[in-house]
């Protein structure tokens, strides 16, 4: 295990081989192209390597940690190392699945990427904080399953004890599938401004939609006595619309 373990990235290890396998058994092909993010020491690539993906894409942050990587993969001609913050880097290949043990601080962030790219990927195996996965699980709208949902269904997979990590979090996480709709609830050039539009909402979600809308001509048409997080998606999505007509 790496010794210098760097707070400012967000590194937390996942050090328990069984979790470690339960992931990878997640992965029901082989011959897939995988990108994998924050591969840190490599203890999770090494069993993504073991499912045969064609092509298996490392994008780290950390330049200590490309260098051991480097070392560890030098012949290993399925592997292609990028060494870069994985929220500048375009994603081009076309991945049939991108996994992940996420760093808590940019998960978030990391997620929406993943969700509005032009060509999003048909599966993402992703880890989060458990609070976080119990929100985009949660069947009330919040201001990240609105969007992400436009995109792609989520299963959960299974919980990770906190005392699996090493440097111990202060809490458990959770393992997370998303799957690809065959049909997108939200056109690409229609993303910027739903953001725009459920960001507005859900920074007021205690006030009634009549109050936060009320300079658009929607009566009749939306029961606006409602909260925003009481909205169906596809109800939350024809409001959108309505106001940008």
């Amino acid at each position: 295990m790496p010794t210098d373990l760097k707070k400012r990235y967000g590194q937390n290890y996942l050090i328990d081989q069984n979790v470690l396998s339960k992931i990878s058994n997640l992965i029901h092909s082989d011959n897939l192209k995988i990108l994998e993010i924050g591969p840190g020491d490599g203890r999770l690539t090494d069993k993504i390597i073991s499912r045969k993906p064609s092509l298996l894409t490392l994008v780290e942050i950390d330049k200590d940690l490309i260098k051991n990587l480097n070392d560890k993969y030098l012949y290993n001609k399925i592997i292609k190392l990028v060494n870069t913050d994985i929220l500048n880097y375009e994603i081009k290949n076309g991945y049939d699945l991108i996994i992940s043990n996420l760093p808590y601080n940019t998960s978030s962030q990391i997620l929406v990427k993943l969700s509005i790219m032009s060509v999003i990927t048909d599966t993402l195996i992703l880890m989060f904080q458990k609070e976080f996965a119990q929100r985009l699980l949660e069947k009330k709208l919040n201001a990240i399953n609105s969007l992400v949902c436009c995109f792609y269904s989520i299963s959960l997979n299974f919980h990770v004890s906190k005392n699996c990590f090493r440097p111990v979090p202060k809490v458990d996480s959770s393992v997370l599938t998303f799957k690809k709709m065959e049909n997108k609830l939200l056109n690409i050039e229609e993303i910027n401004n739903f953001i725009i539009f459920k960001r507005n909402l859900f920074s007021h979600k205690r006030k009634s939609l009549k109050n936060l809308l009320k300079k658009y001509d929607l009566k009749n048409k939306f029961d606006l006595n409602l909260r925003v997080e009481d909205l169906k998606l596809n109800e939350l999505i024809n409001i959108f619309r309505a106001v940008s007509s």
